[in-house]
């Protein structure tokens, strides 16, 4: 151990892809480096007591190869990509070299432990809220051990508070804080329930309130609620948004939030009612496909359960909400004809963002199971778009028709058309709550969308403002702030399409071998004031 009153820890983020959700392409005209904090290390963080010096580096936004007189590092592995797996291993073996302790946990850690184990003292499987005090208190006896795995499920009243203080709240869009972990559903494709199990468990609403101050106070004013599904728990559900209404009464700039719901959100009015009170602005939800058969396979019940999807998704935005959606290609029902199926659909309920993934086999899930027992998984290699052999059409078929649609969705004018079409639902509601502070940035990233869209030698793009603004003034001139947030995150949504979209891979190699696959991530948000 270094020559210091404390010992010292390092966590470490590694840098994730380039994504959907990873606002690349917009963060420089809103004015942050990434849309969310690295909320897992932070609440790690937080589970350390005053014994010991901590310190956060997250790779998103900054350097972390330097120098550190640490006597640990922690490093997070959150997605089973090869582009993260591979930079957490050069992390792993920089720090190894410099002669610390390294310590690797997270989602990687639970559902791909082999593919970290070589390059770690420590592993650490399983929520670490328990474990990492534990392992703490056997390195200070020299007695630690090179794996520690937390069996049962902790209880969120012991979840810490994150240790927001350990990073700059400006360098983000939005704030992230988790109030329940576990979902009551048994989607196949899922690995949530393999992760955090199907019991809701929820943390106590005082020390939400509490994380919700902290980033207040540190500026922030957009929060992202991660939970995998936020109304899980609906009588938990609607005494949390009760207490955030209370909390933004009387606040003089309301915060904004967010978080991700099951369809069946829309069946409950009073709950509807809450988040609009409450100030919720968005909700992303898991439709997955218009196609009931798809659903039905996956196990996906409540979405198999509610009549019209659409529907649904219209009452939400009836309440002043604007919907996202999460959308699959490649189950086993999937023909050709699901791509336009897709696009219909989408057009039809007035989801902006629609983030657009091939269906992966998970580790551990029910479908890796199915996958593997009838020879269907394919074996990894870099570049692989999927892990699963389709049935309906041929890999190659698969990869350019999900690409076609990507791009088709995020054309200007059908962003445009379902932009307005979520408008059209909302024109009763005041946005009274949309009340942001007036800052250099806002007015800064105002000035930048501007001149993004109207000075462009792009017509396309001079169309697209001017089509948005019009159609705002028509519909909803309440919703002209939302418009311009919703164009700041198209430009990321429209270059990532164009861009950065899978390209055909040669014929893949069936295989039953396990496979680090590659994931889409988390839904995030990056709106800006």
């Amino acid at each position: 151990m270094s020559e210091r009153q404390k010992p010292k820890i390092l966590f470490v983020q590694p840098k994730l892809p380039p994504s959907f959700w990873g606002m690349e392409f917009s963060a420089p005209y809103a004015g942050y480096k990434y849309p969310n904090p690295p909320l897992g290390i932070l609440t790690l963080a937080g589970a350390i007591s005053p014994d010991y010096e901590v310190e956060v580096r997250d790779e998103n936004v900054k350097e972390v190869l330097y120098e550190t007189d640490a006597d640990i590092v922690g490093i997070s592995g959150t997605l089973l990509h090869e582009f993260h797996l591979s930079r957490l291993r050069e992390i792993a073996e920089y720090f190894r070299a410099a002669g610390k302790i390294v310590c690797i946990g997270g989602p990687v850690a639970n559902l791909t432990p082999d593919s970290v184990r070589g390059y770690c003292h420590v592993l650490f499987e399983g929520e670490g809220e328990y474990t990492w005090p534990q392992f703490l208190s056997d390195f200070m006896r020299d007695e630690h051990n090179d794996h520690y795995v937390q069996v049962e499920k902790i209880d969120m009243a012991d979840a810490p508070l994150p240790r927001i203080d350990l990073v700059n709240a400006s360098d983000y869009g939005a704030a992230q804080i988790q109030t329940t972990r576990g979902c009551p559903f048994t989607c196949e494709f899922c690995d949530i329930i393999v992760m955090y199990g199907r019991k809701v468990r929820a943390k106590p609403i005082a020390r939400v309130l509490e994380e919700v101050k902290l980033w207040c106070d540190a500026g922030q004013q957009f929060v992202f609620f991660s939970d995998d599904n936020f109304v899980g728990n609906r009588v938990y559900a609607k005494q949390l948004l009760r207490a955030l209404a209370e909390f933004n009464a009387d606040r003089k700039h309301p915060v904004y939030f967010y978080t991700q719901a099951s369809i069946d959100t829309a069946k409950d009015t009073a709950l509807l009612e809450l988040m609009r009170d409450a100030n919720f602005a968005g909700v992303f939800i898991g439709i997955e496909s218009p196609r009931k058969a798809a659903l039905a396979e996956t196990l996906k019940m409540q979405n198999v359960h509610t009549e019209d999807m659409a529907e649904a998704i219209h009452t939400i935005q009836s309440y002043g909400l604007f919907v996202s959606g999460g959308m699959i290609i490649g189950f086993d029902s999937d023909d050709k004809d699901i791509f336009e199926e897709q696009f219909q659909f989408l057009q039809r309920a007035g989801v902006p963002f629609a983030q657009m993934s091939l269906l992966e086999a998970m580790p551990k899930t029910p479908l890796w199971t199915r996958m593997q027992d009838t020879g269907r998984l394919i074996e990894y290699r870099e570049g692989l778009c999927t892990n699963i052999k389709p049935v309906t059409m041929t890999y190659e078929e698969l990869i350019t028709g999900y690409t076609q649609l990507i791009r088709k969705v995020y054309e200007f004018d059908n962003y445009v058309e379902r932009y307005l079409t979520s408008l059209k639902f909302m024109q009763g509601n005041l946005f009274i709550n949309d009340k942001p502070r007036l800052h250099f940035q806002a007015l800064n990233t105002f000035f930048k969308i501007l001149g993004y869209f109207a000075l462009s030698k792009d017509a396309r793009r001079r169309k697209f403002l001017k089509d948005m603004v019009v159609g705002t003034w028509k519909l909803q001139p309440r919703a002209w702030r939302w418009t311009f947030r919703y164009m700041i995150n198209f430009i990321h949504f429209h270059q990532y399409a164009e861009s950065n979209v899978m390209v055909v891979m040669a014929p893949a190699v069936e295989s039953k071998t396990t496979v680090e696959a590659n994931l889409a991530g988390k839904p995030v948000y990056g709106l800006t004031g």
